[in-house]
């Protein structure tokens, strides 16, 4: 920062933290494509592809997933639904978590009458880990010859004695339970009804307990009992058991196993218990279920109890990584490095090299002259020269008589301290004196950019976009005004990335910061401690507002605390990188390094300034002599505090051995130090010598093998080209030195990329990305977009782009193979917290073919490496020889001790009970009402009701259709012009579902709640009346049937037409739709609902949203309703208060829901959507004692409904207040055109756009 005009303002005593700029939880800020949405080259395995929550520790075994309770995962365009029936094959990928089985019954449990005695579990469990699953059964029995024989099947037990043992397996905490109980029921007459009662209570116990499980319940096998009382209650206690499952527990993490119907008679041992081939069905009909629900299975918890790897044995060295699941940390460095030592100032004076007149300050101006002169580079006088030689030009603030600034620079002309004469400079922002001013390089361009900071701290930025006189363009306000004053904000460089920060420096209080986290010239605000923060401390050190200067004294890009006394002398601690979360930097005192003058009440008229091109602040004294200043100068000719021992690290293998060895190279290129890796920590092999010296900096030089004999040559890059000189590594066994070979540029690879100023910030990674033991260049961009050139032993090949871009910050990018594939796999680091996020290389898919353009195609595997320390701190090596990344800690970089943390594979997933092969289960087909989801409309019927949906359409097709249960969506007319058309409906519909059907929403709605009282106008002045309360809840109710909706058994309800709803994607005149939804109702036909490119392209699916909220943003974000509902399924509930058939009882009861009409104090009216309107509406009844409008309006609903879902999803559970609204419409609301209170509306106006909060 260049320093800010200090004038005078009152100094409150707290803190307000505020910004303009988005502020964003996610480290890098705001994907391009969407927080939450990826890449068209990635794709989202199902499991932890979307993990966002992961163990403290990365080396021990927990497991901690998202909120996530949709049954199709949003990914990339490369995923699939499910489809086809429930059969015994998986249609979706196992998840990357351990199921933790709990058989819980009696004696089929247990595995009576098998030869084994193993029953169905060898078998299940087989198939399961076929299907790629990690297996551990638990129980406090153990039973049959498999291995993970655990259990919980008590012979001759009924169900409620069953429930008598849960204590026993209360801390095994499984998140699948399998049960199979009742059969004893019945062998003793149980009336089935008491049974199917115990079983209920069984199931509320086992949710009490563990209210993340997944049950699958089974009817009871089949009596072959010559009693006919026997048979009957097998039956009946089965269709019991089915009306549990579909109709008590209908939402919960439950499915049907029916046994019942599967089993035949011959394959039953005695009349009671299956025999091998029956549990061999058994088991297929468990499967079935299982994959039925198996992306609402929750990974099991993980609190030391249970220990899930104990299942299994060893996979080699190709398992899944799992965060949490490394061996250690095992300490590897003691101490080694080299650095430049603690900051030591030195100089040379250079007396007075320029003059400012006095009468630049008109008469009755504030402050004196030094108040308006400011040093920064705002010119380069040769665009191609490095950055690290910039120098700072003198820009003179002129006021005029009405107090507007006149702007002028002297352009540093690079000769000695030169400088031109005064040339106007036009800063393209309003901004007069009574404000304070700042210069600083905001968009990391190597240019400073201006900034006008309000009385109030309101910050305006202009960017520098060169030239000479520069020319500036204003993006205006950054910051808006806040309890602060703007004398305290500084503008500068804190984590040393080329871009200044936010900081305020207070009388008597720390230093506070946010961090600029943007790219380009975009921003956005972060904080320094946590991602999420603002305006955090990151200096203890408190002091005088007007003495305090941050800017970088010794040259590293990281600005220094400088506090400047009376006489201008300097007290100065050092800013370096530190480490342990977060990325608050280390400040080391250097004492007083500059003297002062002999004049006293200076502090305002020293400077700072880089006049001599060296990235070091130069000390200047604007000394007041006559009718002028003189500008004396003192060059900074000091130096240390910029290089840390572990900025030298370089982990790769020298000698072939398998395993990393880690080198140590100097700045300038030079390599003396390798300690070979020998299995023993923290003891390195010294018996290698290495002598070589390269052009540097560091930054330019990688370890990598080149010609794929093994053991890691060195490469120079050239910063401008990208060109690749190579040192060939030529050691051979037997030598007691490494010998180099400097075999020329090998590669003219045309990365102008480079690298910035952080020591991370590289434009170019080496590293084998297509598996030919050969490590490829990769070019990376600022945006994260990459092109690399394959290294084959053919020569180069150009595989252009390799990855779109994802937004990240490269600084924050690592490659390294994770699962010992032979391939590089992506990491992208969490700056703050270590968490390694990895997108799996799935290789070279041909030029252009891995998606959105890219030769490779990769997979978002979710954090697999758990934040143990900042990111700043982490490397990625083969240290333990598996051939597996390993997590290298770098406890100190001040010392370079290191720990590392040991990248093996765990047991479980293989080798428990033999080789993973097919256990050969039999066909099994389920026939219940969950199997029935069609993709296309059935054709093995007509309705006896006309008009029936058209089962074909005109050319002779079938119709799109999707089924869900009772009501069923078709037509999909016009939805072929947007992408992923039918499936982001049919998303909405799934979560209209979810919504409508949360507790005490649908049923027992909680009317003492603040969502009650903002949404629906209960209050001190009113409550809502007992007939309002009934059509409230009955309207909640009937959304939530909508899914199911006129079902009274198994089978749907053939000849009522009238369940199915119509969609399509434009207007029934075949115009195109540009809005969000409408629907149109008419008793001749059905239910239309037409959806537009908003709802298409803007919103978003609720377990999207939600993750997104959870884990991408900050707590106080949360508590805003209108930041959670923009959601589909939010949508589909505003229009099914609209559809009257499903909103109107049969005797036409209950009239729909329609959009009421307001009049607002400026006598316009508008149509009651959004947030603030719905909450307006209710304070109009609450004032007026109507207790009606809200209730007949649908917005009131969808909005409590998403106050409902974050009560329950989000991670505090708390209601989400804000905003809060305190007006009301000025008149009695009505109702829109067409309704009346009795019939509802023949179509809604739908949302317009945009709606006032959506």
């Amino acid at each position: 920062m260049r320093w800010l005009h200090p004038l005078f303002g009152f100094v409150p005593l707290y803190w307000h933290c505020l910004a303009s700029a988005e502020t964003w939880d996610w480290p890098d800020g705001p994907p391009p494509n969407g927080v939450g949405s990826y890449s068209p080259d990635v794709i989202m395995p199902a499991g932890n592809g979307t993990l966002t929550e992961y163990p403290a520790d990365e080396s021990d075994h927990s497991e901690v997933p998202p909120f996530n309770v949709t049954e199709g995962s949003t990914g990339g365009p490369d995923i699939g639904g499910e489809s086809g029936n429930d059969t015994n094959t998986f249609s979706k990928r196992a998840e990357d978590f351990y199921l933790r089985i709990l058989p819980l019954g009696a004696s089929i449990t247990q595995g009576f009458a098998s030869t084994d005695g193993n029953g169905y579990r060898k078998h299940l469990r087989n198939f399961l880990r076929f299907q790629g699953w990690k297996v551990n059964m638990v129980g406090t029995k153990h039973d049959g010859t498999m291995a993970d024989n655990d259990n919980e099947g008590h012979p001759g037990a009924w169900v409620h004695e069953i429930r008598e043992k849960l204590p026993n397996v209360a801390n095994l905490k499984p998140n699948l339970v399998l049960i199979n109980a009742g059969t004893n029921d019945c062998q003793n007459r149980q009336d089935p009804k008491q049974t199917a009662n115990n079983m209920a209570a069984m199931l509320d116990e086992i949710y009490q307990r563990w209210p993340d499980t997944t049950v699958i319940l089974s009817t009871l096998v089949k009596s072959g009992s010559s009693d006919a009382g026997i048979v009957s209650c097998t039956a009946a206690v089965s269709q019991e058991y089915r009306a549990l499952v579909y109709n008590k527990y209908r939402g919960y993490r439950i499915s049907l196993a029916n046994i019942y119907d599967a089993i035949q008679l011959n394959q039953i041992a005695d009349g009671i218990h299956p025999n091998d081939e029956g549990y061999k069905l058994f088991a297929a009909v468990w499967a079935a279920s299982i994959n039925r629900v198996a992306k609402k299975i929750k990974p099991p918890v993980n609190d030391g109890t249970v220990d899930d790897t104990q299942a299994g044995g060893s996979n080699g060295d190709t398992c899944k990584k799992v965060a949490g699941n490394a061996k250690g940390p095992f300490k590897t460095q003691q101490g080694s490095g080299v650095d430049d030592g603690n900051y030591v100032h030195n100089r040379v004076e250079k007396g007075s090299i320029a003059t400012i007149k006095k009468d630049i300050l008109p008469p009755g101006t504030p402050g004196s002259v030094p108040d308006y002169v400011y040093f920064a580079n705002i010119v380069k006088n040769d665009p191609s020269a490095p950055r690290d030689e910039s120098r700072d030009d003198m820009i003179i603030g002129k006021p005029d008589q009405d107090q507007k600034i006149n702007w002028v620079f002297r352009q540093n002309l690079g000769s000695g301290g030169t400088f031109s004469a005064d040339k106007a400079l036009n800063v393209d922002s309003n901004c007069d004196s009574l404000n304070n001013f700042a210069w600083g390089d905001f968009n990391n361009d190597g240019l400073d950019d201006f900034f006008c900071i309000t009385a109030k701290a309101g910050v305006y930025a202009s960017l520098n976009q060169g030239g000479s006189p520069p020319k500036f363009k204003s993006i205006g306000q950054i910051v808006p005004e806040s309890d602060r004053v703007g004398r305290e904000v500084r503008m500068a460089d804190i984590d040393g990335d080329g871009r200044v920060d936010l900081c305020f420096v207070v009388d008597g209080q720390p230093v506070r910061c946010s961090r600029n986290g943007g790219r380009g010239d975009d921003h956005f605000w972060q904080g320094f401690q946590t991602e999420g923060g603002l305006r955090e401390q990151v200096f203890a050190r408190t002091g005088n507002t007007f003495r305090i200067w941050l800017g970088d004294l010794n040259g590293d890009y990281r600005a220094d605390y400088l506090y400047i006394g009376d006489n201008g002398n300097v007290d100065t601690y050092i800013n370096q990188r530190g480490h342990g979360k977060g990325i608050v930097p280390e400040w080391r005192s250097a004492g007083i390094t500059h003297a002062g003058q002999g004049d006293k009440g200076i502090t305002g008229n020293i400077k700072f300034g880089r006049i001599y091109g060296s990235t070091r602040l130069d000390y200047i004294y604007l000394k007041e002599s006559g009718d002028h200043y003189e500008v004396r100068v003192w060059e900074n000719t000091g130096g240390g505090g910029r290089k840390r021992k572990a900025d030298g690290n370089f982990y790769c293998d020298m000698t072939g051995s398998g395993s990393d060895d880690y080198v140590w190279i100097y700045y300038d290129g030079k390599l003396d130090q390798v300690n070979l890796n020998i299995h023993s920590p923290p003891n390195w092999g010294h018996n290698l010598k290495i002598s070589l010296t390269v052009p540097g900096p560091r930054m330019g030089i990688h370890l990598a093998d080149w010609d794929g004999d093994g053991k890691c040559d060195v490469l120079v890059q050239n910063k401008a080209s990208g060109a690749l000189t190579l040192y060939r590594n030529d050691w051979q066994s037997g030598r007691d030195t490494i010998t180099f070979t400097n075999r020329g540029v090998v590669a003219e690879t045309g990365c102008n990329q480079g690298w910035g100023v952080s020591i991370f910030d590289r434009g170019m990674r080496i590293a084998d990305i297509d598996g030919d033991g050969r490590a490829d260049p990769i070019c990376i961009e600022t945006s994260g977009r990459m092109t690399a050139w394959l290294n084959r032993a053919s020569g180069l090949f150009n595989a252009g782009q390799v990855k779109f871009a994802e937004g990240w910050d490269r600084a924050n990018l690592r490659f390294a193979d994770v699962e010992n594939s032979g391939r590089a796999d992506i990491i992208w680091v969490n700056k703050y917290t270590g968490a390694g996020r990895v997108w799996t290389n799935n290789g070279f898919k041909g030029l252009g073919q891995g998606g959105g353009g890219s030769s490779f195609n990769w997979a978002n595997r979710g954090v697999l490496y758990s934040g143990v320390d900042r990111g700043e701190c982490l490397y990625f090596a083969n240290i333990g020889g598996l051939g597996r990344a390993d997590l290298h800690q770098i406890l100190d970089p001040g010392t370079n001790t290191a720990q590392t943390h040991m990248n093996t594979c765990p047991g479980g997933g293989g080798g428990d009970d033999g080789a993973v092969s097919d256990p050969g289960l039999p066909n099994y087909s389920a026939n219940d009402r969950d199997a029935e989801i069609w993709d296309n409309a059935p054709v093995f019927f007509q309705d006896e009701i006309q008009p029936y949906p058209p089962l074909k359409n005109e050319d002779g097709s079938d119709i799109d259709i999707k089924n869900l249960r009772g009501t069923r969506l078709f037509g999909y007319n016009g939805c072929k012009l947007f992408d992923h058309d039918n499936q982001k409906i049919n998303n909405g519909w799934d979560d209209f579902n979810r919504l409508a059907s949360l507790d005490r929403l649908k049923s027992n709605i909680d009317w003492n709640s603040r969502g009650v009282n903002e949404f629906f106008g209960s209050g001190e002045q009113h409550s809502i009346s007992d007939e309002q309360r009934k059509l409230i809840q009955k309207k909640f109710y009937l959304a939530s049937e909508m899914w199911t909706h006129w079902w009274d058994d198994l089978r749907p309800p053939v000849p009522q037409w009238y369940n199915w709803i119509r969609v399509r994607c434009n207007n029934p005149d075949d115009s195109a739709y540009d809005g969000v939804a409408y629907t149109l109702n008419d008793p001749k036909d059905w239910t239309t609902v037409v959806f537009g490119k908003y709802y298409m392209d803007v919103s978003k699916d609720l377990v999207t949203l939600t993750n997104d909220m959870n884990y991408l943003k900050r707590a106080e974000d949360r508590i805003y309703l209108e930041n959670w509902t923009w959601t589909r399924g939010a949508i589909w509930l505003h229009e099914a208060m609209h559809m009257q058939y499903f909103m109107n009882t049969m005797s036409g009861q209950d009239p729909s829901v329609p959009d009421l009409i307001i009049r607002n104090r400026d006598g316009n009216e508008e149509t009651a959507y959004g947030i603030i309107n719905a909450k307006r509406l209710a304070n109009w009844d609450r004032a007026h004692m109507h207790s009606q409008w809200c209730s007949r309006n649908s917005d009131c609903y969808t909005y409590f409904a998403m106050s409902r879902w974050v009560e329950v999803w989000s991670l505090e559970k708390t209601y989400p207040y804000k905003p809060e609204v305190g007006d009301a419409p000025s008149t009695e609301p009505r109702l829109p055109p067409g309704a009346t209170s009795a019939d509802g509306i023949d179509s809604s106006p739908g949302i317009n756009w945009p709606p006032p909060l959506w």
